[in-house]
């Protein structure tokens, strides 16, 4: 008895062409995107870092203000003086700007320095599936057509 639908089994070189393309075509172009999508959030939780920092050093001051660089554009610095560091302006995106005051805004950055450090874990926990996805088919494939990671 014949059946219509019979399935047959990839041979090993067709396997092989199979798991390198998905590997090639995939898995390591998504491993990348991850890695330069984790790289970015950690620059992001560092310049956060630095702000609050920098708004604690504010709090700090007193009534005679703080005198800091500022930069102009383009490389080009001036000395400022700030009278008044009860307020900040946050740049929240978007071209949106937002005036708060100052312990508000240390809340909104310490908020947004947890979302991202979320955001980095998700992205490390990517990483590392991606990992050992990107092993088992290294694993799976005939050592004559390994690449490298």
């Amino acid at each position: 008895m014949s059946s219509l639908f019979t399935a047959t089994a990839p041979n090993q070189p067709e396997r092989a062409q199979i798991y390198s393309a998905h590997l090639q075509s995939t898995l390591l172009p998504e491993l990348e995107v991850t890695r330069y999508a984790l790289i970015t959030v950690e620059h992001d939780i560092s310049e956060y870092d630095d702000l609050l920092r920098r708004l604690n050093q504010l709090e700090q001051a007193d009534e005679r203000g703080v005198e800091t660089l500022s930069e102009l554009g383009a490389g080009v610095w001036v000395e400022t003086r700030i009278s008044d560091t009860k307020t900040v302006t946050l740049d929240l995106g978007l071209d949106v700007h937002m005036d708060m005051p100052l312990s508000e805004a240390k809340g909104y950055v310490s908020k947004k320095i947890d979302a991202l450090k979320k955001k980095g874990d998700g992205l490390s926990k990517k990483e590392e599936y991606l990992v050992w996805q990107v092993g088992q088919f290294h694993g799976a494939l005939p050592q004559s057509s390994v690449t490298p990671m």
